[in-house]
């Protein structure tokens, strides 16, 4: 049965795949040696005071708060809580600067724009100095001295004119929701959803089903839209998805388990049903899933197939990712990860496709000082693993447009990219759009998939693979060296042919952002860009 577990601190819209706006907010800076996060999980596990206060925990206000300012006296507030982060400013993968913009303030906006999935409360919970005390604002009452003064005052303004008035307070216009409708036959009930987005699809609905329970969310752009009953009767634990094509209409089928029973009502609607709010500020739900396979990619990289639990229906959209979370040493660890399809070699038959929303590809590298890595490492077939709901703001319509796709990954960064190869050269065969890869590693044993896609490249016209590795051997006749302006202006096409290109990049944060730079040299403005930010 499905097992929900909800973090404290959610990850409703993880900055990793933030597009182009998020993309200077997410700079990463080097860390001396024996700063990575397992050293400071060994900090905060070996006694030492990081707090500042000898241990002490008391209630803070706002004034206090603001006295701890500087690099070597920082406290900052998240969600009531206030924290000494002066230890941690070594440990900070965004570096001391990004921190300082919430010194001795309340930062939980600044957290959540960029770590939301993070559990802070956990990570900094040896840095805990108390409840931040909101400080009382005074009201002058109405017979106050103040208040008679100003009416006095205003009484003797010329022309006894009152006071301009304030200016007009822009309330932003509420989305319309989606509406709800349903209907049924002898064998099944359908619900229809009418999203008014006309490019929904099959992977925009995540269900949840445990016996007469549905919970389905469906993730309209920025938007989610809960469908969440207990059913007036019984249905079979698999459901279906239909989606008709540019009407916005998205069907939920569920079969009777009792044919030819006539339903008098849909069901008895249960907490946050028919309600349509930002996605980032809904709560990330995490499910316990069971490890099917495990499949060597590489040296250090392999290939998981995780089963969704029972009555749990998610297929990632191309280019979204989803959280796992581990406790590892007493700590909440999270790490996102952008979900691949099976292979790049082979189309799923349709027989099977039903079964491809109940499973996950993730292609996971593995880092034998890393946090989270060595504990995914340990897995085998039949170990259990958090995975959250998917995340992302890449859309297929993204690529509508283009005829020439140019895709720029280095390292794991290839995994995003796996679904839109698959999508138009697997599915779509007979296209007509132009698809390069240009990928970048370190050696040939860091090259993913190579057969594959140098397969894929002399089965299929449309597609080029061109390796450039940084630190070849000699018997590499290939390129050479980093991202560099010289080897994208070989694959790109300059922008005066006239030609609709499109980018995507992904790779480590200093690789992505040089990408981006380097493709706005060459004159390509940041909406023929899509960065996947890591």
């Amino acid at each position: 049965m499905s097992k929900l577990t909800a973090p404290q601190f959610p990850a409703p819209f993880s900055a990793q795949r933030a597009g182009v706006s998020g993309a200077a907010g997410r700079h990463k800076v080097a860390l001396k040696p024996g700063r990575s996060l397992m050293d400071w999980v060994r900090l905060t596990k070996s006694g030492k005071d990081l707090t500042g206060t000898g241990g002490r925990s008391f209630d803070v206000t706002t004034e206090e708060l603001a006295k701890h300012n500087t690099v070597n006296n920082c406290w900052m507030a998240v969600r009531g809580k206030v924290y000494n982060i002066t230890p941690y400013f070594e440990y900070h993968p965004g570096g001391v600067d990004e921190l300082m913009k919430g010194a001795g303030k309340d930062g939980t906006q600044l957290f959540d724009e960029v770590h939301k999935w993070v559990n802070i409360e956990s990570m900094l919970e040896s840095c805990y100095i108390g409840k931040l005390k909101a400080t009382p604002v005074p009201v002058e009452k109405s017979g106050s001295p103040l208040v008679k003064k100003l009416y006095s005052s205003l009484l003797s303004a010329k022309g006894h004119m009152p006071p301009p008035a304030p200016p007009p307070i822009h309330i932003p216009e509420e989305k319309p929701s989606p509406r709800l409708d349903w209907f049924q036959n002898d064998s099944s009930v359908t619900l229809t959803i009418y999203t008014r987005w006309n490019d929904i699809l099959r992977e925009h609905v995540i269900i949840d089903k445990k016996g007469q329970k549905l919970q389905a969310a469906v993730v309209v752009k920025d938007m989610t839209y809960m469908v969440h009953l207990d059913l007036a009767n019984e249905v079979h634990e698999k459901c279906g998805v239909r989606v008709s094509k540019g009407t916005g209409k998205l069907e939920i089928i569920l079969r009777k388990v009792v044919e030819g029973r006539r339903w008098l009502a849909l069901g008895d609607p249960l907490e946050g049903h028919n309600t349509y709010e930002e996605t980032g500020n809904k709560e990330a739900v995490f499910r316990e899933c069971k490890v099917l396979s495990i499949e060597p990619v590489s040296h250090d990289t392999h290939l998981y197939c995780v089963q969704l639990p029972e009555g749990c229906r998610m297929s990632v959209p191309i280019g979204h990712h989803v959280h796992i979370k581990a406790n590892i040493e007493g700590m909440s660890i999270v790490r996102s990860y952008t979900p691949v399809t099976a292979s790049l070699q082979y189309k799923v038959p349709p027989q099977l496709e039903d079964i491809q929303d109940e499973i996950i590809y993730l292609m996971i590298k593995i880092y034998p000082g890393g946090a989270l890595t060595p504990a995914i490492d340990r897995l085998v077939e039949g170990s259990k693993v958090l995975v959250s709901n998917y995340e992302g703001n890449y859309q297929e319509s993204h690529m509508r447009d283009c005829s020439h796709l140019i895709l720029l990954a280095a390292g794991t960064g290839f995994t995003p990219m796996v679904k839109i190869i698959y999508k138009n050269l697997i599915e779509e065969w007979e296209g007509s759009r132009q698809i390069k890869l240009v990928f970048f590693n370190k050696t040939e044993k860091d090259i993913l998939w190579r057969n594959q896609l140098e397969l894929l490249a002399q089965e299929n016209p449309r597609f080029g693979v061109f390796h450039i590795l940084s630190e070849a051997d000699d018997n590499w006749d290939g390129l050479r060296g980093r991202i560099r302006k010289e080897i994208l202006e070989s694959f790109i096409p300059p922008i005066g042919e006239g030609k609709k290109v499109m980018i995507c990049a992904c790779g480590p944060s200093p690789f992505t952002e040089e990408a981006i730079r380097l493709v706005q040299e060459m004159g390509y403005s940041l909406s023929r860009i899509h960065p996947f930010m890591g």
